[in-house]
Protein backbone atom coordinates (compact mmCIF):
# COMPACT_ATOMS: atom_id res chain seq x y z
CA UNK A 1 0.00 0.00 0.00
CA UNK A 2 1.30 3.62 -0.69
CA UNK A 3 1.12 6.58 0.46
CA UNK A 4 0.74 9.94 -1.19
CA UNK A 5 2.81 13.03 0.46
CA UNK A 6 -0.46 14.72 2.46
CA UNK A 7 -0.75 11.31 3.77
CA UNK A 8 2.75 11.30 4.85
CA UNK A 9 2.79 14.98 6.35
CA UNK A 10 -0.42 14.20 8.07
CA UNK A 11 1.24 11.52 9.80
CA UNK A 12 4.23 13.52 10.55
CA UNK A 13 2.14 16.37 12.16
CA UNK A 14 0.34 13.77 14.12
CA UNK A 15 3.66 13.03 16.00
CA UNK A 16 4.14 16.71 16.97
CA UNK A 17 0.37 17.55 17.54
CA UNK A 18 0.61 15.65 20.33
CA UNK A 19 2.06 18.30 22.13
CA UNK A 20 1.76 21.64 19.56
CA UNK A 21 -0.61 23.45 18.19
CA UNK A 22 0.90 23.56 14.66
CA UNK A 23 1.20 26.49 12.51
CA UNK A 24 3.55 24.74 10.26
CA UNK A 25 4.63 21.90 8.49
CA UNK A 26 7.19 20.42 10.76
CA UNK A 27 8.45 18.99 7.71
CA UNK A 28 10.46 22.21 7.13
CA UNK A 29 12.79 24.09 8.71
CA UNK A 30 12.24 27.36 10.93
CA UNK A 31 13.32 30.47 10.84
CA UNK A 32 14.22 32.69 14.13
CA UNK A 33 11.47 34.12 15.54
CA UNK A 34 8.93 31.79 13.65
CA UNK A 35 5.92 30.97 15.83
CA UNK A 36 5.62 27.03 15.58
CA UNK A 37 2.35 27.16 17.68
CA UNK A 38 0.85 27.06 20.89
CA UNK A 39 2.57 24.41 23.61
CA UNK A 40 -0.49 21.62 24.53
CA UNK A 41 1.60 19.28 26.52
CA UNK A 42 4.24 21.61 28.70
CA UNK A 43 6.20 18.94 30.59
CA UNK A 44 7.64 17.67 26.88
CA UNK A 45 9.41 21.15 26.38
CA UNK A 46 12.35 22.68 27.45
CA UNK A 47 11.89 25.36 30.53
CA UNK A 48 14.05 27.62 31.77
CA UNK A 49 13.94 26.37 35.37
CA UNK A 50 15.71 23.04 33.63
CA UNK A 51 18.52 24.89 32.89
CA UNK A 52 21.78 23.45 34.64
CA UNK A 53 19.81 20.14 36.14
CA UNK A 54 22.75 17.83 35.69
CA UNK A 55 20.12 14.56 36.09
CA UNK A 56 18.44 16.08 32.76
CA UNK A 57 20.34 13.91 29.62
CA UNK A 58 18.98 15.70 26.78
CA UNK A 59 21.64 18.76 26.23
CA UNK A 60 20.28 22.34 27.39
CA UNK A 61 20.32 24.00 23.94
CA UNK A 62 16.66 23.75 22.99
CA UNK A 63 16.60 26.44 20.35
CA UNK A 64 13.41 27.97 21.39
CA UNK A 65 11.66 30.37 23.93
CA UNK A 66 8.11 30.14 25.91
CA UNK A 67 5.75 32.84 26.12
CA UNK A 68 4.69 31.83 29.92
CA UNK A 69 1.70 34.00 29.31
CA UNK A 70 0.01 32.57 26.38
CA UNK A 71 2.25 29.57 25.62
CA UNK A 72 3.07 29.78 22.73
CA UNK A 73 6.63 28.54 21.55
CA UNK A 74 9.10 30.81 18.79
CA UNK A 75 12.34 29.56 17.18
CA UNK A 76 15.76 31.20 18.31
CA UNK A 77 17.61 29.68 15.77
CA UNK A 78 17.61 27.56 12.10
CA UNK A 79 17.01 24.05 12.60
CA UNK A 80 14.05 21.54 12.34
CA UNK A 81 11.17 20.04 15.34
CA UNK A 82 12.85 17.01 16.98
CA UNK A 83 11.90 14.65 19.41
CA UNK A 84 14.93 13.91 21.80
CA UNK A 85 14.73 11.89 24.73
CA UNK A 86 10.60 12.54 24.78
CA UNK A 87 11.54 16.23 24.52
CA UNK A 88 10.45 18.38 21.80
CA UNK A 89 14.07 20.11 20.35
CA UNK A 90 14.74 22.39 17.48
CA UNK A 91 17.73 20.33 15.69
CA UNK A 92 20.19 23.10 13.57
CA UNK A 93 20.57 22.20 10.50
CA UNK A 94 24.11 23.55 10.00
CA UNK A 95 27.02 20.84 11.31
CA UNK A 96 30.78 22.40 11.99
CA UNK A 97 33.12 19.71 11.48
CA UNK A 98 35.39 18.10 14.30
CA UNK A 99 37.98 20.31 12.78
CA UNK A 100 36.95 23.71 12.19
CA UNK A 101 37.77 23.81 8.35
CA UNK A 102 34.53 22.68 6.72
CA UNK A 103 30.75 23.41 7.82
CA UNK A 104 27.64 21.46 6.34
CA UNK A 105 24.21 22.38 5.77
CA UNK A 106 21.01 20.51 5.17
CA UNK A 107 19.84 22.76 1.71
CA UNK A 108 16.06 23.49 2.07
CA UNK A 109 13.85 25.49 -1.01
CA UNK A 110 10.92 26.45 1.90
CA UNK A 111 10.65 26.93 5.48
CA UNK A 112 8.26 26.26 8.06
CA UNK A 113 5.68 28.89 7.08
CA UNK A 114 6.12 27.76 3.87
CA UNK A 115 8.09 31.03 2.13
CA UNK A 116 11.27 30.56 0.44
CA UNK A 117 14.36 29.74 2.34
CA UNK A 118 16.81 32.29 1.08
CA UNK A 119 20.71 32.33 1.52
CA UNK A 120 20.16 35.37 4.23
CA UNK A 121 18.87 32.86 6.70
CA UNK A 122 21.89 30.19 6.35
CA UNK A 123 24.15 33.34 6.46
CA UNK A 124 22.43 34.78 10.03
CA UNK A 125 22.50 30.97 11.99
CA UNK A 126 26.40 30.84 10.45
CA UNK A 127 26.99 34.15 12.17
CA UNK A 128 24.91 32.73 15.13
CA UNK A 129 27.72 30.02 15.23
CA UNK A 130 30.35 32.71 15.23
CA UNK A 131 31.33 31.79 11.74
CA UNK A 132 33.41 33.96 9.79
CA UNK A 133 34.22 32.03 6.25
CA UNK A 134 32.66 33.55 3.59
CA UNK A 135 29.44 30.92 2.05
CA UNK A 136 30.52 28.73 -1.22
CA UNK A 137 27.33 30.52 -3.19
CA UNK A 138 27.55 28.50 -5.92
CA UNK A 139 27.57 25.02 -4.15
CA UNK A 140 24.48 26.91 -2.06
CA UNK A 141 22.70 27.84 -4.97
CA UNK A 142 22.94 24.66 -6.76
CA UNK A 143 21.69 22.60 -3.80
CA UNK A 144 18.85 25.01 -3.37
CA UNK A 145 17.93 24.29 -7.16
CA UNK A 146 17.92 20.84 -6.49
CA UNK A 147 16.05 20.92 -3.26
CA UNK A 148 13.53 22.88 -5.14
CA UNK A 149 13.45 20.44 -8.47
CA UNK A 150 12.78 17.72 -6.38
CA UNK A 151 10.85 18.97 -3.33
CA UNK A 152 13.31 17.31 -0.59
CA UNK A 153 16.07 18.94 1.01
CA UNK A 154 19.85 18.28 -0.02
CA UNK A 155 21.88 17.04 2.28
CA UNK A 156 25.39 17.48 4.14
CA UNK A 157 26.37 20.25 1.42
CA UNK A 158 29.60 22.12 2.14
CA UNK A 159 28.76 25.20 2.20
CA UNK A 160 31.44 27.10 4.18
CA UNK A 161 35.20 25.85 4.17
CA UNK A 162 38.51 27.46 5.62
CA UNK A 163 41.72 27.74 4.00
CA UNK A 164 44.21 25.47 5.42
CA UNK A 165 48.09 26.57 5.60
CA UNK A 166 50.24 25.83 2.79
CA UNK A 167 53.52 24.29 4.10
CA UNK A 168 56.87 24.13 2.82
CA UNK A 169 57.01 21.11 0.75
CA UNK A 170 59.64 19.03 -1.92
CA UNK A 171 58.70 19.10 -5.18
CA UNK A 172 56.58 17.16 -6.80
CA UNK A 173 57.30 14.74 -9.31
CA UNK A 174 54.71 12.73 -11.49
CA UNK A 175 55.57 10.03 -14.02
CA UNK A 176 53.81 10.93 -17.06
CA UNK A 177 53.98 6.41 -18.18
CA UNK A 178 53.47 3.58 -16.17
CA UNK A 179 56.52 1.88 -15.03
CA UNK A 180 55.32 -1.38 -16.49
CA UNK A 181 52.54 -2.14 -19.13
CA UNK A 182 50.28 -4.11 -17.46
CA UNK A 183 49.22 -7.81 -18.73
CA UNK A 184 45.16 -9.34 -18.70
CA UNK A 185 45.64 -11.69 -15.86
CA UNK A 186 42.35 -13.55 -14.39
CA UNK A 187 41.86 -11.50 -10.76
CA UNK A 188 41.32 -13.72 -7.72
CA UNK A 189 38.45 -13.60 -5.94
CA UNK A 190 40.35 -12.33 -2.71
CA UNK A 191 40.62 -8.90 -2.09
CA UNK A 192 44.13 -8.59 -3.20
CA UNK A 193 46.00 -6.31 -5.30
CA UNK A 194 47.81 -7.37 -8.21
CA UNK A 195 47.93 -3.60 -9.75
CA UNK A 196 51.77 -3.67 -9.78
CA UNK A 197 52.00 -6.46 -12.13
CA UNK A 198 53.24 -6.41 -15.59
CA UNK A 199 55.88 -5.79 -17.87
CA UNK A 200 58.59 -3.15 -18.47
CA UNK A 201 58.30 -1.01 -21.81
CA UNK A 202 61.50 -0.17 -22.94
CA UNK A 203 60.98 3.76 -23.88
CA UNK A 204 63.21 5.40 -26.64
CA UNK A 205 65.30 8.43 -26.03
CA UNK A 206 64.39 11.73 -25.49
CA UNK A 207 61.10 10.69 -24.69
CA UNK A 208 59.05 12.56 -21.79
CA UNK A 209 58.56 10.39 -18.66
CA UNK A 210 58.26 12.85 -15.47
CA UNK A 211 56.63 15.99 -14.63
CA UNK A 212 57.81 18.34 -11.56
CA UNK A 213 55.09 20.58 -10.47
CA UNK A 214 56.08 23.73 -9.47
CA UNK A 215 55.91 24.43 -5.25
CA UNK A 216 53.43 26.50 -4.58
CA UNK A 217 54.31 29.40 -2.16
CA UNK A 218 53.80 29.55 1.67
CA UNK A 219 50.97 30.87 2.92
CA UNK A 220 48.85 31.50 6.40
CA UNK A 221 45.22 29.36 6.61
CA UNK A 222 42.46 30.09 9.10
CA UNK A 223 39.62 28.42 9.87
CA UNK A 224 35.75 28.60 9.37
CA UNK A 225 35.50 30.75 12.69
CA UNK A 226 38.32 33.21 11.05
CA UNK A 227 41.65 31.32 13.58
CA UNK A 228 44.82 31.10 11.85
CA UNK A 229 46.56 28.59 10.83
CA UNK A 230 50.17 29.27 10.62
CA UNK A 231 52.46 28.03 8.33
CA UNK A 232 55.14 25.80 10.07
CA UNK A 233 58.89 26.12 9.49
CA UNK A 234 60.07 22.44 8.64
CA UNK A 235 57.00 19.81 7.10
CA UNK A 236 55.24 17.82 9.65
CA UNK A 237 56.05 14.47 10.01
CA UNK A 238 54.11 11.94 8.50
CA UNK A 239 51.42 10.30 10.47
CA UNK A 240 50.97 7.46 8.24
CA UNK A 241 54.57 5.21 8.04
CA UNK A 242 53.30 3.89 5.12
CA UNK A 243 53.00 6.81 3.14
CA UNK A 244 55.01 7.19 -0.05
CA UNK A 245 58.27 9.80 -0.28
CA UNK A 246 58.34 12.06 -2.97
CA UNK A 247 59.89 10.80 -6.40
CA UNK A 248 63.41 12.55 -7.15
CA UNK A 249 65.39 12.36 -10.27
CA UNK A 250 67.78 9.75 -10.59
CA UNK A 251 69.78 8.56 -14.04
CA UNK A 252 69.54 9.07 -17.63
CA UNK A 253 67.03 11.83 -17.31
CA UNK A 254 67.10 15.63 -18.41
CA UNK A 255 65.09 18.12 -17.64
CA UNK A 256 63.43 21.00 -19.52
CA UNK A 257 61.50 24.13 -17.96
CA UNK A 258 58.42 25.00 -19.12
CA UNK A 259 56.19 28.23 -18.99
CA UNK A 260 54.28 27.84 -15.49
CA UNK A 261 56.90 26.81 -13.56
CA UNK A 262 56.98 23.04 -13.71
CA UNK A 263 59.68 21.25 -15.57
CA UNK A 264 59.46 18.15 -18.23
CA UNK A 265 61.97 15.53 -17.42
CA UNK A 266 63.04 13.34 -21.02
CA UNK A 267 65.02 10.43 -21.07
CA UNK A 268 68.39 10.54 -22.49
CA UNK A 269 68.74 7.36 -23.68
CA UNK A 270 66.82 4.10 -24.64
CA UNK A 271 66.00 2.31 -21.55
CA UNK A 272 63.30 1.05 -19.01
CA UNK A 273 61.94 3.70 -16.49
CA UNK A 274 62.28 2.49 -13.49
CA UNK A 275 61.01 3.68 -9.92
CA UNK A 276 63.58 2.27 -7.02
CA UNK A 277 64.06 3.32 -3.50
CA UNK A 278 61.46 6.80 -4.71
CA UNK A 279 64.29 7.20 -7.23
CA UNK A 280 62.83 7.67 -10.88
CA UNK A 281 65.51 6.83 -13.63
CA UNK A 282 66.18 5.23 -17.11
CA UNK A 283 68.19 2.16 -16.51
CA UNK A 284 70.28 1.02 -19.69
CA UNK A 285 69.37 -2.34 -20.92
CA UNK A 286 70.90 -5.17 -22.62
CA UNK A 287 68.93 -6.54 -24.93
CA UNK A 288 69.58 -9.95 -26.13
CA UNK A 289 68.18 -11.53 -29.10
CA UNK A 290 67.36 -14.95 -28.74
CA UNK A 291 68.14 -17.54 -26.07
CA UNK A 292 70.93 -17.26 -23.51
CA UNK A 293 73.07 -20.21 -24.99
CA UNK A 294 76.25 -21.54 -25.86
CA UNK A 295 75.77 -18.80 -28.88
CA UNK A 296 75.94 -15.97 -26.21
CA UNK A 297 77.88 -17.41 -23.20
CA UNK A 298 77.08 -16.46 -19.44
CA UNK A 299 75.45 -12.65 -19.71
CA UNK A 300 76.94 -10.77 -17.36
CA UNK A 301 76.69 -6.39 -16.66
CA UNK A 302 78.05 -4.47 -14.92
CA UNK A 303 75.16 -1.69 -15.16
CA UNK A 304 71.26 -1.71 -16.42
CA UNK A 305 69.24 -4.45 -16.97
CA UNK A 306 69.31 -7.64 -19.30
CA UNK A 307 66.23 -7.81 -21.59
CA UNK A 308 66.25 -11.76 -22.98
CA UNK A 309 63.88 -12.06 -26.04
CA UNK A 310 64.06 -15.88 -25.89
CA UNK A 311 64.91 -18.15 -22.68
CA UNK A 312 67.79 -19.05 -20.75
CA UNK A 313 68.73 -22.67 -21.23
CA UNK A 314 70.12 -24.84 -18.85
CA UNK A 315 73.10 -24.49 -17.12
CA UNK A 316 73.69 -20.84 -18.36
CA UNK A 317 73.90 -17.55 -15.75
CA UNK A 318 72.41 -13.87 -16.07
CA UNK A 319 73.65 -11.13 -13.76
CA UNK A 320 72.92 -7.44 -13.95
CA UNK A 321 72.32 -4.96 -11.22
CA UNK A 322 69.00 -3.92 -12.09
CA UNK A 323 65.94 -6.18 -13.43
CA UNK A 324 66.38 -9.10 -16.08
CA UNK A 325 63.51 -9.65 -18.52
CA UNK A 326 62.78 -12.94 -19.98
CA UNK A 327 60.61 -13.34 -22.85
CA UNK A 328 60.68 -17.19 -22.54
CA UNK A 329 61.28 -19.56 -20.26
CA UNK A 330 64.16 -19.95 -17.66
CA UNK A 331 65.11 -23.78 -18.45
CA UNK A 332 67.36 -25.01 -15.72
CA UNK A 333 69.17 -21.43 -15.59
CA UNK A 334 70.43 -18.78 -12.86
CA UNK A 335 69.55 -15.32 -12.31
CA UNK A 336 71.20 -12.75 -10.04
CA UNK A 337 69.80 -9.48 -9.89
CA UNK A 338 69.59 -6.02 -7.76
CA UNK A 339 65.70 -5.41 -9.03
CA UNK A 340 62.74 -7.77 -10.39
CA UNK A 341 62.83 -10.76 -12.32
CA UNK A 342 59.71 -11.13 -15.44
CA UNK A 343 59.44 -14.16 -16.78
CA UNK A 344 56.30 -14.28 -19.14
CA UNK A 345 56.61 -18.05 -19.42
CA UNK A 346 57.59 -20.75 -16.76
CA UNK A 347 60.46 -21.30 -14.37
CA UNK A 348 61.80 -24.83 -14.64
CA UNK A 349 64.95 -25.35 -12.39
CA UNK A 350 66.98 -28.29 -11.02
CA UNK A 351 69.14 -28.99 -7.83
CA UNK A 352 72.08 -26.82 -9.39
CA UNK A 353 70.11 -23.66 -10.71
CA UNK A 354 68.75 -20.84 -8.61
CA UNK A 355 67.10 -17.23 -8.46
CA UNK A 356 68.05 -14.02 -6.40
CA UNK A 357 66.25 -11.33 -6.59
CA UNK A 358 66.28 -8.09 -4.72
CA UNK A 359 63.45 -7.37 -5.87
CA UNK A 360 60.29 -9.43 -7.37
CA UNK A 361 60.28 -12.11 -9.08
CA UNK A 362 57.07 -12.91 -11.80
CA UNK A 363 56.52 -15.73 -13.78
CA UNK A 364 53.57 -17.83 -15.24
CA UNK A 365 54.38 -21.09 -13.93
CA UNK A 366 57.14 -22.85 -11.68
CA UNK A 367 58.43 -26.12 -11.33
CA UNK A 368 61.37 -27.51 -9.09
CA UNK A 369 62.04 -23.78 -8.85
CA UNK A 370 64.79 -22.55 -6.20
CA UNK A 371 63.79 -18.55 -5.83
CA UNK A 372 65.00 -16.35 -3.39
CA UNK A 373 63.22 -12.49 -3.35
CA UNK A 374 63.99 -9.86 -1.59
CA UNK A 375 60.01 -8.45 -1.87
CA UNK A 376 57.34 -10.71 -3.35
CA UNK A 377 57.08 -14.17 -5.61
CA UNK A 378 54.11 -13.65 -7.82
CA UNK A 379 52.76 -16.53 -10.62
CA UNK A 380 49.72 -16.86 -12.64
CA UNK A 381 49.69 -20.54 -13.09
CA UNK A 382 51.22 -23.16 -10.20
CA UNK A 383 54.09 -23.50 -7.88
CA UNK A 384 55.08 -27.50 -7.75
CA UNK A 385 58.13 -29.17 -5.93
CA UNK A 386 59.34 -25.67 -6.06
CA UNK A 387 61.17 -24.01 -2.30
CA UNK A 388 59.91 -20.21 -2.65
CA UNK A 389 61.85 -18.04 -0.39
CA UNK A 390 60.18 -13.66 -0.32
CA UNK A 391 60.67 -11.18 2.15
CA UNK A 392 56.94 -9.88 1.96
CA UNK A 393 54.66 -12.05 -0.10
CA UNK A 394 54.32 -15.06 -2.35
CA UNK A 395 51.00 -15.02 -4.57
CA UNK A 396 49.55 -16.82 -7.30
CA UNK A 397 46.96 -14.63 -9.44
CA UNK A 398 44.92 -16.75 -11.34
CA UNK A 399 42.51 -19.45 -9.74
CA UNK A 400 44.70 -22.42 -11.44
CA UNK A 401 47.38 -21.06 -9.65
CA UNK A 402 47.38 -25.06 -7.21
CA UNK A 403 50.51 -25.35 -5.11
CA UNK A 404 51.59 -28.62 -5.06
CA UNK A 405 55.23 -30.12 -2.70
CA UNK A 406 56.35 -27.12 -2.63
CA UNK A 407 57.57 -25.21 0.63
CA UNK A 408 56.71 -21.47 0.54
CA UNK A 409 58.56 -19.07 3.12
CA UNK A 410 57.02 -15.72 2.91
CA UNK A 411 57.62 -12.50 5.33
CA UNK A 412 54.33 -11.40 5.54
CA UNK A 413 51.61 -13.13 3.59
CA UNK A 414 51.33 -16.23 1.20
CA UNK A 415 47.78 -15.99 -0.91
CA UNK A 416 47.33 -18.83 -3.18
CA UNK A 417 44.37 -20.54 -5.03
CA UNK A 418 44.19 -24.28 -4.13
CA UNK A 419 47.31 -26.27 -1.64
CA UNK A 420 47.82 -29.94 -2.66
CA UNK A 421 45.51 -32.16 -4.69
CA UNK A 422 45.34 -35.55 -6.02
CA UNK A 423 48.14 -35.24 -8.29
CA UNK A 424 50.58 -33.82 -6.03
CA UNK A 425 51.61 -33.93 -2.30
CA UNK A 426 50.28 -30.77 -0.03
CA UNK A 427 52.71 -28.42 0.44
CA UNK A 428 54.64 -26.71 3.88
CA UNK A 429 53.33 -23.00 3.88
CA UNK A 430 55.63 -20.80 6.22
CA UNK A 431 55.54 -17.38 7.65
CA UNK A 432 58.21 -15.67 9.46
CA UNK A 433 58.78 -12.41 11.07
CA UNK A 434 58.61 -9.69 9.11
CA UNK A 435 61.43 -8.56 6.75
CA UNK A 436 62.82 -5.30 8.12
CA UNK A 437 66.66 -5.76 8.72
CA UNK A 438 70.01 -6.25 6.61
CA UNK A 439 70.10 -9.77 7.71
CA UNK A 440 66.24 -10.67 7.74
CA UNK A 441 66.45 -12.72 5.16
CA UNK A 442 69.36 -14.71 6.58
CA UNK A 443 67.16 -14.80 9.77
CA UNK A 444 63.74 -16.04 7.71
CA UNK A 445 65.62 -19.01 6.65
CA UNK A 446 67.27 -19.57 9.37
CA UNK A 447 63.75 -19.88 11.13
CA UNK A 448 62.55 -21.86 8.57
CA UNK A 449 65.71 -24.82 8.65
CA UNK A 450 64.13 -24.99 12.52
CA UNK A 451 60.38 -24.78 11.15
CA UNK A 452 60.76 -27.28 7.95
CA UNK A 453 62.21 -29.65 10.72
CA UNK A 454 59.24 -29.37 13.14
CA UNK A 455 56.49 -29.82 10.13
CA UNK A 456 58.89 -32.86 8.87
CA UNK A 457 57.75 -34.45 11.93
CA UNK A 458 54.88 -33.77 11.55
CA UNK A 459 54.61 -34.71 7.96
CA UNK A 460 56.01 -38.20 9.11
CA UNK A 461 53.50 -38.60 11.47
CA UNK A 462 50.41 -38.13 8.87
CA UNK A 463 52.47 -40.29 6.77
CA UNK A 464 52.05 -43.26 9.17
CA UNK A 465 48.75 -42.55 9.89
CA UNK A 466 47.72 -42.70 6.21
CA UNK A 467 46.15 -45.53 4.53
CA UNK A 468 47.44 -44.85 1.33
CA UNK A 469 50.95 -46.86 1.04
CA UNK A 470 51.87 -46.11 -2.50
CA UNK A 471 52.60 -42.34 -1.29
CA UNK A 472 54.38 -42.87 1.93
CA UNK A 473 57.55 -43.43 0.60
CA UNK A 474 57.54 -40.78 -1.86
CA UNK A 475 56.53 -38.43 0.74
CA UNK A 476 59.66 -39.35 3.24
CA UNK A 477 61.75 -38.53 0.65
CA UNK A 478 60.21 -35.48 -0.17
CA UNK A 479 60.85 -34.09 3.68
CA UNK A 480 64.39 -35.16 3.39
CA UNK A 481 64.56 -33.57 0.44
CA UNK A 482 63.06 -30.21 1.88
CA UNK A 483 65.28 -29.68 5.11
CA UNK A 484 68.39 -30.35 2.80
CA UNK A 485 67.29 -27.95 0.72
CA UNK A 486 66.25 -25.52 3.49
CA UNK A 487 69.92 -25.96 4.35
CA UNK A 488 71.31 -25.16 1.01
CA UNK A 489 68.94 -22.08 0.25
CA UNK A 490 70.36 -20.50 3.97
CA UNK A 491 73.87 -20.91 2.91
CA UNK A 492 73.11 -19.27 -0.85
CA UNK A 493 71.34 -16.01 0.02
CA UNK A 494 73.31 -14.96 3.34
CA UNK A 495 74.20 -11.41 3.73
CA UNK A 496 73.00 -10.92 -0.34
CA UNK A 497 69.53 -9.72 0.25
CA UNK A 498 67.76 -7.07 1.85
CA UNK A 499 64.65 -6.89 2.16
CA UNK A 500 62.73 -3.35 3.04
CA UNK A 501 59.52 -3.90 3.25
CA UNK A 502 57.23 -4.26 6.67
CA UNK A 503 53.68 -5.40 7.11
CA UNK A 504 51.37 -5.11 10.29
CA UNK A 505 49.42 -7.87 9.46
CA UNK A 506 50.79 -11.60 8.88
CA UNK A 507 48.34 -13.60 6.97
CA UNK A 508 47.91 -17.34 4.89
CA UNK A 509 45.14 -17.26 2.51
CA UNK A 510 44.33 -20.51 0.37
CA UNK A 511 41.04 -19.10 -1.62
CA UNK A 512 39.85 -22.58 -2.86
CA UNK A 513 40.25 -26.25 -1.82
CA UNK A 514 43.02 -27.36 0.92
CA UNK A 515 44.19 -30.71 0.57
CA UNK A 516 44.64 -32.89 3.80
CA UNK A 517 48.20 -33.16 5.20
CA UNK A 518 48.79 -29.23 4.30
CA UNK A 519 51.28 -27.70 7.05
CA UNK A 520 50.77 -23.60 7.89
CA UNK A 521 52.98 -22.60 10.16
CA UNK A 522 52.96 -19.05 11.62
CA UNK A 523 56.04 -17.89 13.93
CA UNK A 524 56.44 -21.55 14.95
CA UNK A 525 52.66 -22.25 15.59
CA UNK A 526 51.79 -24.90 12.99
CA UNK A 527 48.16 -26.06 12.02
CA UNK A 528 48.34 -29.32 9.92
CA UNK A 529 45.22 -29.86 8.05
CA UNK A 530 43.79 -33.41 9.09
CA UNK A 531 40.91 -33.47 6.61
CA UNK A 532 40.23 -31.71 3.10
CA UNK A 533 38.59 -28.17 3.53
CA UNK A 534 37.47 -25.78 0.95
CA UNK A 535 39.54 -23.01 1.85
CA UNK A 536 41.18 -21.79 4.78
CA UNK A 537 42.09 -18.16 6.15
CA UNK A 538 44.88 -17.55 8.53
CA UNK A 539 45.71 -13.86 10.21
CA UNK A 540 48.66 -12.69 12.89
CA UNK A 541 48.91 -8.99 14.61
CA UNK A 542 52.30 -8.21 15.53
CA UNK A 543 51.10 -6.66 18.52
CA UNK A 544 49.40 -9.71 19.94
CA UNK A 545 51.33 -12.55 18.34
CA UNK A 546 48.45 -15.14 17.84
CA UNK A 547 47.39 -16.70 15.19
CA UNK A 548 43.36 -16.68 14.62
CA UNK A 549 42.53 -18.91 11.61
CA UNK A 550 38.88 -19.18 9.95
CA UNK A 551 37.81 -22.65 8.45
CA UNK A 552 35.36 -23.22 6.47
CA UNK A 553 33.60 -26.89 6.35
CA UNK A 554 31.68 -28.28 3.92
Amino acid sequence: MTHDKSTILTEEESIFSRYIALTGNPLLPVTPGTCIGTIQRLEHFHLSSEVGNENDAVPNTHNYSIDTGTNKIYATTLGVLHIDNNKIVVRPILYPANDGMTVYGDIYHKDYSGNSLLLSHYAAALWQLEVNAPIDTARFNAAARKARELETPVRMVPICKGKPAIHEEPPVILPLLPERILRTMQDASAPVDYRDQGFFAEIPAHTPVAIQMPVPETSNGFDVYGNALPVMEKPAPKQNSSAKEPLTIGENLYGIPQHGGHTVYYSSCKGLMSIRDDILSITDVLRIEGDVSMKTGNIVVKQGSVHITGSITAGFTVEAPQHVIVDGNVDQGNITCGGDVFVSGAIIMNKASTITSKGSVYANHMHNADVVAAHSIVTSGSIINSELTAGSAIRTCSEKGTVLGSTLVAGSEINIAEAGGEHGAPPILIITNEAGSPKALQRITSEAETVLSQSISKLDEWIRKSQQKEVSGSMRNRADKLLEKAKRIRKSIANKVTPKVTHPVHRVIIRGNVAAGTLVTMHGQTLTIEYPLPKLSMELENHQRAVRSQQSHE
